[in-house]
């Protein structure tokens, strides 16, 4: 562990493989350094470029995986998200079953995260639910957003569930919020001089001097049940709230974008941003021809892109122009058919893993998918190692001699043998019978 210069972060590395170097920044994962090309893995974003739209940051973990592999961290997903979004969350975090189960181990809300410092410790967060209150609260604007944190902080903590969150933002017209008033002294003083207390109307104005306003607004917050947040005095009225959600059916239905890839289109007499209009991929012949004429195009030969958006990183930097999009929407079909017979997980971790430089390549790896196993389980070289060198040798040899395996060396040996590949989804390894058919030969290096 070490200090950055001239900065108060502390910085925590920890080696994934000979070649991969995950970065930690405070305690929490920053980005994976490549050792070879001299550069972090993941673009970085920087705080003026990040958009200002509402999020709500969690991460799943897989209870079982967590325990029995120390470098697991589980996958980070911004709320509210998409079916494919969450989909690709669910891979990363090794679930991959209906069976499976999954755990939110954190998510932050207004910069605390509400798992471990707010909601009810005795009920499990549920993903769907969460998503569903990301969702609502995604339209509220900045006075909303305060009295959802009046809400939270009159409650106070360990208190609410999910349910009870969601509950409140359909309930927000019981809420007021006085701003900047943080004291009794300034309640008192608020009521009086607005005239919201009538026995205070009839007193004589000499009087007023004599008042204790402090006390005074001591009194009108416990009669009211209110609270100081960090933007002024909060106040709730039961009377007038209701129950819309009972954990049952939402009281909405929100269009799920079930978009694999997206792309931002318009009329090529315009070619402005402002002009254009997202199409989810994969998209019918007939959605296409419907999509062009939203633009007042006859067809989208007449059109042209603007950008792309990609549950895979990579992929919009593959991607030129319209030419291409036949292909990308015919690769968008066939990753969600992957989602259904349970092969999107090792597609993923192959792209990412294998690398591709163009959508050709992509492609070409979808063919390809049968010469490649997914080990969803090890989150570094040197787990996978550990595991394969258990299934492997476990007859071969004596329990006592496994601590003293220099797995490190074992690891980069299994690296070049089986051509490993490190992803967010696992580890990826290509298959070989000839190789794989010896494999228990060599013996690995103590």
């Amino acid at each position: 562990m070490f200090d950055f210069t001239n900065s108060d972060s502390t910085v925590e590395i920890d080696m994934k493989s000979p070649t991969e170097v995950d970065v930690e920044l405070n305690g929490k994962f920053f980005n994976t350094y490549l050792v070879k090309e001299k550069k972090f893995k993941h673009n970085i974003v920087h705080e003026a470029e990040q958009k200002s739209e509402f999020k709500m940051d969690i991460v799943i973990i897989s209870p079982d995986i967590s325990e029995l592999y120390k470098q697991y961290r589980g996958a980070p997903l911004q709320l509210p998200a998409t079916e494919f979004e969450i989909k690709d969350a669910l891979c990363r975090a090794r679930v991959t079953d209906s069976g499976q189960v999954c755990r939110i181990s954190e998510c932050i809300l207004y910069d605390k995260d509400i798992v471990g410092e707010f909601l009810a410790r005795n009920k499990e967060v549920d993903l769907e639910e969460l998503n569903y209150l990301a969702k609502v609260m995604s339209r509220f604007d900045k006075h909303e957003h305060e009295l959802f944190k009046g809400y939270m902080a009159m409650k106070g903590p360990f208190v609410l569930s999910v349910k009870d969150l969601i509950n409140a933002a359909y309930n927000l017209h019981c809420c007021d919020l006085t701003y900047d008033i943080d004291e009794d002294e300034m309640l008192g003083r608020y009521y009086a001089d607005n005239g919201l207390l009538e026995w205070l109307g009839d007193a004589r104005k000499e009087i007023w001097e004599f008042l204790d306003y402090t006390k005074l607004g001591r009194t009108i917050r416990e009669k009211e049940n209110g609270v100081y947040t960090e933007s002024g005095y909060f106040v709730f009225n039961p009377n007038e709230y209701s129950t819309v959600y009972d954990g049952g059916e939402f009281p909405e239905k929100f269009i799920n974008d079930g978009y694999i890839f997206k792309l931002l289109i318009a009329k090529s007499e315009t070619g402005r941003a402002a002009d254009g209009r997202w199409l989810s991929l994969p998209a019918s012949k007939e959605r296409k021809a419907s999509f062009a004429r939203e633009l007042g195009a006859e067809s989208l030969d007449e059109c042209i892109l603007l950008a792309v958006q990609s549950i895979e990183c990579n992929m919009p930097m593959c991607i030129t122009g319209l030419s291409q999009l036949g292909m990308l929407n015919s690769l968008a079909h066939r990753m969600r058919d992957m989602s259904k017979s349970g092969e999107f997980a090792k597609y993923m971790a192959v792209l990412e893993g294998i690398g591709f430089s163009n959508l050709d390549e992509a492609v070409a790896l979808a063919n390809s998918l049968q010469e490649y196993e997914l080990y969803e389980k090890p989150s570094t070289i040197i787990e996978f190692a550990k595991d394969w060198l258990a299934r492997t040798y476990k007859e071969v040899l004596p329990e006592s001699v496994f601590q003293h395996i220099n797995f490190a060396t074992y690891a980069e040996e299994l690296i070049t043998q089986h051509k490993l590949a490190l992803s967010e989804y696992g580890i990826v390894k290509h298959i070989d019978k000839t190789v794989d058919s010896f494999e228990g030969k060599r013996q690995p290096e103590v």
